[in-house]
């Protein structure tokens, strides 16, 4: 099987499954967005239909695991993603965490990285979030989403559901259930409801709970345009290979389970399938779908991030805030937690310099 051969992918293969195998990625703005104030519902819950898919142009990377660092110096608010992303431990901002984090506690240094009920500064924002690709089936709240192939961050209720079904434990006996294939996965009905008080109110968006509900069929992905993927003579093929498999997936004993896939894997209607699946549904979807790898998660960061990046630690490790500070000359705190000399000048934020990440007034779907 090539990399790229979906019909026989293995769904418990996904690097989110198998941490060390995750691959570098980069953020985008494409992102999905189930959000209670945005609902029509007179109770403001947010419903809609949707598919988690895998990422067509490199499927064990269907699900990305995203760390990034929030910052703020004297020119605002920025967020770059960490190398800790690909389990890559010399992102330079978190080296810089260590230093302070395991300093004299309450010296200079420790109180740069403390918690702020712990008497600390908590200059270091760390942000941990999953990225997977979602085609939105059904969703009267923005209909014009519809059809659509776009980036969501994954809830952990919604994550917990669908590792369940395609990562079983060895004991369980189960099968791997192919939830995210593009033609034979399961469609999730989501519902988001809002925690209490009104729009903006930290209770809100904070306690807001991802209740999802996994379809019992095999359920298709549809073109953009609403129009089905297959033709009627393509559908019948699928269907025959549903039928089979779905006893495949019933089956509780592994060993007999192995061998009814192994046939099914060999049937003459498998291969016609295979060659619909490479030919036409493959390049349909990649043609329309966005590149989860490339778009999503971490990348070698510009120079201009990365001189950014390296003011904001020394002003950190010389005991300074880069919010309300630069550095133009400064020694790294010693050892003990006591500040050298160093020549800052300061620098007031600016009002128009809103936080990107705003724990009681966020415009983000997910509480955390």
């Amino acid at each position: 099987m090539t990399e790229n051969d979906f019909l026989g992918f293995d769904p418990q293969s996904l690097s989110a499954f198998n941490p060390s195998e995750q691959s570098k990625l980069q953020g985008n703005s494409l992102i999905y967005r189930t959000r209670p104030a945005d609902s029509i519902s007179e109770d403001k819950h947010y419903r809609s239909t949707i598919k988690v898919v895998y990422n067509v142009f490199a499927p064990k990377n269907s699900i990305i695991e995203q760390q990034s660092y929030a910052m703020q110096d004297e020119n605002g608010w920025f967020v770059v993603v960490s190398s800790l992303t690909n389990n890559d431990t010399s992102c330079p901002i978190f080296k810089a965490w260590k230093k302070c984090h395991y300093a004299e506690k309450g010296s200079t240094l420790w109180k740069q990285a403390a918690k702020t009920e712990e008497g600390g500064n908590a200059l270091f924002d760390k942000r941990y979030a999953r990225y997977a690709v979602i085609q939105v089936l059904e969703d009267k709240n923005q209909p014009n989403l519809v059809g659509k192939y776009m980036f969501w961050k994954m809830p952990r209720s919604v994550y917990d559901v669908i590792n369940n079904k395609m990562n079983p434990s060895k004991e369980s006996g189960k099968a791997s259930i192919p939830v995210m294939d593009f033609l034979f996965g399961r469609s999730i009905d989501l519902e988001v409801v809002p925690g209490p008080g009104n729009p903006g109110d930290e209770r809100y968006a904070r306690e807001t709970k991802y209740q999802c509900e996994l379809s019992e069929d095999p359920v298709s992905c549809i073109n953009p345009d609403g129009s089905p993927l297959l033709n009627s003579t393509e559908q019948e093929v699928l269907d025959m290979y549903i039928f089979k498999m779905s006893k495949v997936w019933k089956e509780k004993n592994p060993e007999t389970r192995a061998e009814m896939k192994a046939a099914v894997d060999s049937d003459p209607n498998t291969v016609e399938l295979r060659k619909i699946y490479n030919e036409k549904v493959i390049p349909q979807i990649k043609s329309v779908c966005p590149n989860l790898v490339e778009h999503m998660g971490y990348k070698e960061w510009t120079p201009e991030i990365t001189a950014r990046v390296e003011k904001w630690i020394n002003t950190v490790l010389a005991g300074n805030n880069p919010a309300i500070q630069t550095v133009v000359e400064a020694e790294v705190v010693n050892n003990v937690g006591t500040a050298s000399s160093a020549t800052v000048e300061t620098a007031p934020v600016a009002e128009t310099n809103e936080p990107m990440f705003n724990t009681s007034n966020s415009d983000d779907d997910l509480p955390f």
